[in-house]
């Protein structure tokens, strides 16, 4: 055979050998690059979950805190850590509409002093085993109390708004009466649920709505501010005077008419007020501060000026023209500086009544006796955040 022809056949088989090692070289290349390309997906997707856990606590804490501070705590061991499957729940709870991404949230109340603080842990749970840790500490806040300058405390109510003088308004105001300007807005009616919110609004007359300011409030188009925020039922607002009557330093009173001028309470030495009689008239001229507390019926035929927190635990009628059954009723004028809470199934509001909301009134109430009312529910304020690794 000619040496050339044999030359040829050895560069074919060369050609071959350096196509295989060719391909070789790129089926490892690719192989390398989708290995890569996998543990990039994976590591994105790990990155993702991991940020869905963290969402996840973040938000068990936040529910955490909101049914805590939904009634408010006396003794944060009894009233939360060692009822929490009540309070909260013990089970895992699922984002909404997101059900492999889920919480759970545990209380424990302070080793060094459980009755003003405590710890929550949120534990987010999402795909891939994604799992991140929460936890904060908690201690009691001062008493602000109210979330509206009213709040309907009732799961239905019957409201009727008569004439065009009163005003509600959740804007903050001073002790002095007058707006602070300082930012502070609540509702001007808060209430529990939207069917009660919905009945209250529709009770407002196109003429009385801007009677009724405060968070949420527009003129255009005209809204009054009447919003739902949650909080204590009825059988909570029970608990909560129970709470405050315990304090000894309460004035209980049983009379039924108050002639001339009363006093129940100053801006300088605010008192608890219990008045116990079923049908309680103020005639005369009447002023208080600090916490008043209605058992019954109140007709205020004169006038009254009260700073601080007044709780009505029948229905609320301001200047009706007749009174019913645990009913107040305000024929005459009325400046209310702090909240009105009321467990009421019928509100009536009119006349010459005037409700605004004030937060230092309530602080002022706070400090009914000189020092702290001890038995004032209070809400929790997170002091301290940590991520647990």
């Amino acid at each position: 055979m000619p040496p050339g022809r044999i030359r040829s056949r050895d560069e074919r088989g060369f050609a071959l050998m350096s196509t295989l090692l060719l391909l070789l070289l790129l089926l490892t290349m690719g192989a390398a690059a989708l290995y890569y390309s996998t543990l990039d997906l994976r590591s994105t997707a790990h990155y993702e979950t991991g940020n869905q856990a963290f969402y996840a606590a973040e938000s068990g804490l936040m529910h955490a805190l909101s049914s805590i501070n939904l009634v408010g705590v006396v003794n944060f061991k009894t009233d939360m850590a060692d009822r929490w499957s009540q309070v909260y729940g013990a089970s895992q709870k699922s984002m909404p509409g997101y059900a492999n991404i889920r919480y759970q949230v545990t209380s424990t109340a302070s080793a060094t002093d459980p009755v003003n603080s405590g710890i929550v842990t949120a534990v987010g749970l999402s795909p891939l085993e994604g799992r991140r840790v929460l936890r904060v500490t908690l201690t009691k806040g001062t008493f602000g109390g109210a979330r509206g300058a009213i709040y309907l405390a009732a799961d239905s109510v019957s409201s009727t708004f008569r004439g065009n003088a009163f005003a509600v308004d959740g804007n903050n105001y001073g002790v002095n009466g007058n707006l602070a300007n300082d930012g502070i807005s609540v509702p001007g009616i808060s209430t529990r649920n939207d069917s009660v919110t919905n009945r209250v609004t529709g009770s407002l007359s196109s003429q009385q709505m801007d009677n009724v300011q405060g968070e949420g409030f527009s003129s255009d188009p005209l809204k009054p501010s009447v919003l739902t925020t949650g909080g204590p039922g009825v059988d909570d607002l029970d608990q909560i005077v129970s709470n405050v009557l315990g304090n000894p330093t309460t004035v209980t009173t049983g009379q039924r008419k108050f002639n001339g001028n009363a006093a129940f309470g100053s801006v300088s030495s605010p008192q608890i007020t219990h008045m116990t009689n079923s049908d309680v008239q103020l005639n005369g001229n009447a002023q208080g501060a600090g916490i008043l507390v209605v058992d019954g019926s109140l007709t205020i035929n004169g006038t009254l000026d009260f700073v601080g927190w007044i709780i009505v635990r029948g229905d609320t009628v301001i200047n009706s023209t007749a009174s019913t059954d645990d009913d107040t009723v305000v024929l005459g004028n009325a400046t209310i500086l702090g909240s009105l809470w009321t467990g009421h199934l019928t509100v009536t509001v009119g006349g010459s009544a005037v409700i605004d909301y004030c937060d230092s009134c309530l602080r002022l109430a706070d400090q009914t006796g000189g020092a702290n009312v001890e038995n004032i529910p209070r809400p929790m304020r997170i002091v301290s955040w940590q991520e647990v690794l």
